[in-house]
C-alpha cells in the first residue's frame, strides 16, 4: 500500500452501472444446474435470493437468507454445501419448519443476477443515500442531524472510513427526508423499503443514482437493530437499515455488511485459558474497538485486509524466528502495521499496534492487539480479539505462548513510533524466510524486521469545499429565440467532487454526477434567464457566480434603419460585468424538497425504469415534470 494524501486535482465518480447491468436479456440457467422436470408454475417459492445481516438487540447476530418478491420477503434455510448466487431469481423447493422458514431441499434459477457490464473501481466514491422516514406519532431524526452523522461532521462515516482506510473510501452522500410513510403493520423490511423508494421517487429523486441506500425509520419490535444486505467489497450489496438506532457503531457496521465484513468477535474464556475454541465462549461483538464488533475506534488489521486498506508489505509473515517492527495501524503507511503467523488450530494469529492518535483512536492506550482469525481474503472475515495485557492491549514486556505448544510472542519495545516484536518458534517448528503477504522481501529497520515507512498523522477529513464556474456561456451573452448552445462548468476540489447541480432563475434543475459537466440547451424561448451552479464533494457545497443571458430579437449588423431602438428582451441585464450573485440561494435540507432538485433525473423512471438506446434527451413525460423543458442533462 502506498502513503496516499489528498491528490490536487479534480476527481470525478466513475459511473454506476446496475440500471444498465439490469437491462440485459433475461440469462438461462448456467451449465451444470438442470431445470426441473415439468411445469414451474406448479410449488415452490419464488424471488430473489439475498443474504442479511442482522445485528439484534439481545447481542446476538443472524445470518438470514431470503427470497423477495415486490413486498413479501421469504425467510429460507439452506442446508451446508447449497450455495445459491446473490440476487439470482430462483423457485425454491421444500418445506416450512416450525418458525415458518422454508428448509430449501432444491431450486431452479429462473434468471441469473445481471451480469456487470464494467467493473468499476472499488475506491471510487460509495453512493450512498441515507433516507430518514417517520410516520404519525413516529418521531425519529431530523435531516441535519443524520447528516453531520453520515457526512458533514468531524466523527461522521465519511470520516471514519476516510481515516480508516487512509483515503481510499469516501462516503459521497446526501439525507433525504424525512419522509412520511404509513406505520408498517410488520417488521417487514422490504416493504418499509419499497414505502421509503416511492416517496423518494416523487419527489423527483432515482433510486438507481445511488450504490448504497440505508433506510432509518422509528423503533419497531424486530428484535433487531441494524440489518444489511451482505455484498462484497468490488460490489457492495445496496440495502441497510436501522430500527430507531443510527450511533456510530451501526452505522459503520451496516455499511460494512454491505462490503463482505464479517462481525468481529472476542472469546470468554476460563481462568488460565486464553484461546481455546471448546473451552471459551463466544462474545459475537466482542471486540471493544472495532465497529464491527462493539466499538468505535479503527477498523482491526483483519478486516482491513479483507477490504483491500491493507495490502503488500503492510502485512509481513513472520514465518521465521526473529525481531519485527510493527508501525501504528491508524497512519497511512508503506511499511509494515501488521504481523501474522500461523496458530494450531489451523487458523493465522494477527499482531497490530495502536497509538492515541487520529480522530477516533484519539483517547485509547497504546499497545498491541492480537487477534485470530483465518486469511484476509476469506470472505466475511470474522476475527477473535484476545484478551491478552489490559483491555486487550499488550504493553512493553508482556508475552503470549500459543497454549498448544506453538509459537511465542513478546512485546520488547513500546517506542510511542512503533512496536518491536521477537517472535520464537518451538523446537523443530518448521520455518521460512519472513516475506510480505504479496511474496515480496520485506526490508529492514533498526535492525528488524519491517519497513517503518509512514504518514506523520492519520489521514485527514476533507476540509476544503469544491469550487465551480460556468465557462459557457458568458454572463451578458444574448442568443435569438430558439437557439441552441451548451451549458459548461469547470469544477475542482482537491478530493472528489461528487456532483453538480444547475440552477434557473434561482431553481434547481438538473444534477450530473460525472463529466462531461455539461447540459444541453435547445430552443430556447425568448426571455432572461440565470443560470448558476453548485458543486458538492463529499462534505460541502459551493456556489457558482451566476450568469445572466438574455434571449430576444437580435438586431441584424446589416440593418442600418434600426437605430438605438431595442426589441424584444435585448435588455442591460447582466451585460455589465460578473454578477455578484451565485445565481443560487442556499440549498435546502431534503426534508422540504419538493422534488424539483433531481427533475432532470427522472428520465430512465419516466420510462417506466426500462432500458433505452440511443437518443439523448429526456422523454417527454419527464420533460413536462420541469419548469424549463427546453433544457437536458448532456448524455
Amino acid at each position: 500500500m502506498k502513503i496516499t494524501r489528498p491528490p490536487n486535482s479534480i476527481v470525478g465518480i466513475a459511473g454506476f452501472v446496475a440500471l444498465a447491468a439490469a437491462c440485459q436479456e433475461p440469462q438461462t440457467e448456467p451449465d451444470g444446474i438442470e431445470a426441473r422436470d415439468g411445469d414451474l408454475a406448479l410449488g415452490g417459492t419464488v424471488g430473489r435470493f439475498e443474504t442479511r445481516a442482522m445485528t439484534m438487540l439481545d447481542g446476538t447476530a443472524r445470518i438470514v437468507h431470503y427470497l423477495i418478491e415486490g413486498n413479501d420477503e421469504y425467510e429460507i434455510v439452506l442446508p451446508d454445501g447449497m450455495e445459491i448466487p446473490r440476487d439470482a431469481v430462483v423457485r425454491a423447493y421444500g418445506d416450512a419448519n416450525d418458525d415458518g422458514a422454508i428448509e430449501v431441499d432444491s431450486f431452479d434459477i429462473i434468471q441469473l443476477p445481471p451480469a456487470r457490464l464494467i467493473d468499476p473501481d472499488p475506491y471510487a466514491p460509495r453512493r450512498i443515500a441515507t433516507i430518514l422516514l417517520t410516520w404519525e406519532g413516529g418521531g425519529g431524526i431530523d435531516n441535519g442531524v443524520a447528516e453531520q452523522d453520515m457526512y458533514t461532521g468531524e466523527r461522521s462515516t465519511n470520516v471514519f472510513y476516510g481515516e480508516n482506510s487512509y483515503g481510499r473510501e469516501t462516503m459521497a452522500g446526501r439525507v433525504f427526508g424525512p419522509y412520511t410513510i404509513d406505520q408498517p403493520a410488520a417488521c417487514n423490511s422490504t416493504g418499509i423499503a419499497n414505502a421509503a423508494l416511492q416517496v423518494f421517487a416523487e419527489r423527483g429523486h432515482r433510486e438507481d443514482d445511488w450504490d448504497q441506500i440505508m433506510y432509518y425509520f422509528p423503533g419497531l419490535s424486530c428484535g433487531w437493530a441494524g440489518l444489511a444486505s451482505v455484498g462484497s467489497v468490488e460490489f457492495p450489496a445496496k440495502n441497510s437499515w436501522y430500527n430507531g438506532s443510527f450511533g456510530c457503531v451501526v452505522r459503520n457496521q451496516e455499511l460494512g455488511h454491505n462490503y463482505g465484513m464479517g462481525h468481529s468477535h472476542a472469546y470468554s474464556c476460563p481462568e488460565g485459558v486464553v484461546l481455546d475454541a471448546e473451552e471459551c465462549s463466544h462474545i459475537e461483538y466482542g471486540d471493544p474497538y472495532d465497529p464491527m464488533g462493539g466499538g468505535c475506534r479503527h477498523i482491526n488489521a483483519v478486516q482491513k485486509g479483507f477490504m483491500g486498506w491493507l495490502e503488500g508489505c503492510n502485512y509481513v509473515n513472520a514465518s521465521q524466528a526473529g525481531v519485527y517492527n510493527v508501525a501504528p495501524l491508524e497512519l497511512p503507511c508503506n511499511g509494515t502495521q501488521a504481523l501474522r503467523f500461523p496458530t494450531t488450530d489451523g487458523r493465522w494469529y494477527y499482531l497490530e499496534y495502536r497509538q492515541p492518535i487520529g480522530e477516533f483512536d484519539t483517547s485509547l492506550s497504546g499497545g498491541v492487539i492480537a487477534h485470530v482469525a483465518g486469511d484476509i481474503n476469506n470472505f466475511g472475515p470474522s476475527p477473535y480479539i484476545l484478551d491478552l495485557g489490559l483491555g486487550g492491549l499488550m504493553q512493553e514486556g508482556d508475552s503470549f505462548t500459543d497454549p498448544n505448544g506453538g509459537i511465542t510472542f513478546t512485546v520488547t519495545e513500546d517506542n510511542g513510533t512503533h512496536a518491536v516484536i521477537q517472535v520464537d518458534y518451538p523446537e523443530g517448528a518448521e520455518q521460512s524466510a519472513p516475506t510480505c503477504i504479496d511474496g515480496t522481501e520485506p526490508e529492514m529497520a533498526g535492525g528488524a524486521v519491517g519497513s517503518l515507512d509512514c504518514a506523520d498523522e492519520p489521514y485527514p477529513g476533507d476540509s476544503e469545499p469544491p469550487t465551480v464556474t460556468i465557462t459557457a456561456p458568458a454572463d451578458g451573452d444574448v442568443f435569438a429565440p430558439g437557439s441552441d448552445f451548451l451549458i459548461t462548468a469547470e469544477p475542482e476540489d482537491d478530493r472528489a467532487v461528487i456532483e453538480l447541480e444547475l440552477y434557473i432563475n434561482g431553481e434547481p434543475q438538473f444534477k450530473l454526477y460525472e463529466p462531461p459537466w455539461e447540459w444541453d440547451v435547445t430552443n430556447i424561448p425568448e426571455g432572461v434567464y440565470e443560470f448558476g451552479v453548485v458543486a458538492r464533494d463529499s462534505r460541502f457545497w459551493a456556489p457558482s457566480q451566476a450568469v445572466t443571458v438574455d434571449v430576444g430579437i437580435v438586431e441584424d449588423p446589416t440593418d442600418t434603419d434600426s437605430g438605438d431602438e431595442t426589441t424584444g428582451n435585448t435588455t442591460d441585464s447582466g451585460t455589465d460585468g460578473p454578477s455578484d450573485t451565485t445565481g443560487v440561494p442556499e440549498p435546502e435540507d431534503d426534508d422540504t424538497d419538493s422534488g424539483s432538485g433531481s427533475g432532470g433525473d427522472t428520465s430512465a423512471a419516466a420510462d417506466g425504469g426500462g432500458c433505452r438506446t440511443g437518443g439523448t434527451g429526456a422523454p417527454l413525460s419527464a420533460l413536462l415534470l420541469l419548469s424549463f423543458g427546453w433544457i437536458r442533462r448532456r448524455r
